[in-house]
């Protein structure tokens, strides 16, 4: 039986088994952004900024309060300008910059780790559910890791050669165009500047490399700066309200009462943030957080310039937090640059204790192999079942899946004469509901009412204005959310107001998308004609 297992162990040679995780990683990444989920709330309110700005309006605060970096915005932009906007084309952009991380992370630990660590950690990284997921969204986070690897890359290599010239050069420009493109590259470019600086300062190192240094912080700091001044601060001005809701204020250090901090270390360090290959709230990802420890322990030993780098954005993360600039913790998204990191130390943790384990049980030299087969074919098991799973259900929930049904199925039965309004504000009116109270829950309704009406759209018009020409229809839409209460009285005041000129043409539609408390999240639809005209038969 020994014997089998290990001619069985001999055929899965590393990099036979790298390139596996390699493959099942590309395919969950392709399937997931293939089958075109829905869009949810923020990643739809991000979406409605695409529909009416350019290039240039770009540059003003975005719609909904969201935050996105300028390189994020243009890249997306360049993109739906190419090939219109629908599911594919707004998560284009991240998509590739997922798949890029996943193979530039391989070439990455493959250089700094051993053999079998350096696979390990790519099969980690390759199966983190966040990590794909992030990767079929508008919103900037897969972009984020791939700037955050790409830093420490060039960080790495001009460690390496600090003589080399075009190292330098590119490390340079590379910082000064990140932080337009990501916000917390600055924490990694920060981190690159502490390990070159303390690199140049040591005995013997040449001049060059000193002026190379001071270079490079004062681009990075200039570059940071004018994007800050022009740029993050409007859009954090115009966000305020982001410091204070559920997802952030956790993510502050409670320096209000510092009995608490490490209490709140703990949950940060066992909680999504370290989520890879899977985790959850705190104490969910204490697995991970164990082996990060055990290969931040193995690396300090053999390679401390390189813990340094990997774990060097982690306490200039902490200071921002502090200053409530910058969440630390609470999600994988919001620490995503850390991802490469983590998944390195993670690799190397995990090799560490196979190793470890078979020379305390004594086992035979193959053990270690077979442990190290295992876990890859879970990993790859994994992720198969992932992209499985995805294609099988492909929305995150029901509320994504029916809201879109409903408005591509009202955009199919409307006709070129007809008009769409809708009784709530996109902003504020007093005869009217505005969306924003509802925040994220009704941004997908938002998104896939402006980017699918075939027809003139108007948003919670007075209704004595509406005007329907040409023996077309009039469509009211009215959104009901649970997050507030839905003015009943207001909408039959507007009904009321609509049908004095038209009449219901049709029942009235109602696809309903969640019951919470009481309430319920729907959509409605009525249909009405001028009155005297006969009404058309339905489609």
């Amino acid at each position: 039986m020994s014997h089998s297992l290990d001619r069985l162990a001999r055929r899965f040679r590393p990099r036979r088994v790298l390139l596996a995780l390699l493959v099942c990683g590309v395919l969950w990444r392709l399937a997931r952004f293939a089958v075109g989920f829905p869009f949810w709330g923020d990643e739809a309110f991000v979406g409605v900024n695409f529909l009416v700005r350019d290039f240039a309006g770009m540059f003003r605060p975005l719609e909904w309060g969201q935050i996105v970096p300028l390189g994020s915005l243009w890249a997306n932009l360049a993109v739906v300008r190419v090939l219109g906007v629908n599911e594919w084309s707004l998560r284009l952009v991240q998509t590739a910059a997922s798949l890029a991380t996943l193979l530039l992370f391989w070439r990455f630990a493959v250089r700094v780790a051993p053999r079998r660590a350096a696979v390990l950690a790519t099969g980690i990284f390759a199966a983190s559910y966040f990590l794909v997921r992030h990767g079929a969204e508008i919103k900037p986070y897969a972009t984020d890791a791939l700037v955050s690897l790409a830093l420490t890359l060039l960080g790495w290599a001009v460690y390496t050669r600090p003589q080399s010239a075009p190292r330098w050069t590119a490390l340079v420009v590379f910082a000064a165009a990140a932080v337009w493109c990501s916000y917390p590259a600055v924490f990694v470019a920060g981190a690159v500047g502490m390990l070159l600086a303390l690199a140049a300062i040591r005995p013997g190192a040449r001049a060059a490399a000193l002026a190379w240094c001071a270079a490079y912080g004062v681009v990075l700091a200039a570059s940071f700066a004018t994007m800050y001044a022009a740029f993050a601060r409007p859009a954090a001005e115009a966000a305020a309200r982001i410091v204070d809701t559920g997802m952030w204020k956790p993510t502050f250090p409670p320096l209000e009462d510092p009995l608490r901090i490490p209490l709140w270390l703990v949950a940060m360090h066992t909680g999504r943030m370290l989520a890879y290959p899977v985790g959850g709230e705190a104490p969910g990802s204490a697995g991970t957080l164990a082996l990060v420890i055990v290969g931040a322990a193995v690396l300090a030993l053999r390679n401390a310039p390189l813990l340094l780098l990997l774990l060097g954005p982690l306490p200039l993360a902490l200071v921002a937090a502090a200053l409530e600039k910058y969440p630390y913790g609470g999600s994988v998204r919001t620490m995503i640059y850390m991802a490469p990191a983590f998944c390195l130390l993670a690799g190397l943790g995990a090799w560490w204790l196979i190793l470890r384990a078979a020379r305390l049980l004594k086992r035979p030299a193959g053990a270690a192999r077979h442990a190290f087969n295992g876990l890859a074919i879970v990993l790859c098991a994994g992720m198969l079942a992932g992209a499985a799973a995805d294609v099988a259900r492909p929305y995150q929930s029901r509320v994504e899946r029916d809201g879109r049904a409903a408005i591509v199925r009202l955009a199919r039965d409307s006709r070129p004469a007809d008009r769409w309004v809708v009784f709530n504000a996109v902003t504020p009116v007093d005869y009217a509901p505005w969306l924003g109270d509802w925040r994220g829950t009704g941004g997908q309704f938002v998104f896939d009412v402006a980017r699918l009406a075939p027809v003139p759209l108007a948003w919670a018009p007075p209704p004595d204005d509406i005007v329907v020409a040409g023996g077309g229809r009039l469509w009211l839409l009215a959104y009901r959310g649970v997050r507030v209460e839905f003015p009943e009285a207001q909408f039959a005041a507007y009904c009321a107001a609509i049908e004095r000129r038209f009449e219901p043409a049709g029942e009235p539609r109602r696809t309903l998308l969640k019951q919470r408390e009481g309430r319920i999240e729907a959509i409605d639809i009525q249909g009405y004609v001028p009155r005297g005209v006969p009404a058309a038969p339905p489609p």
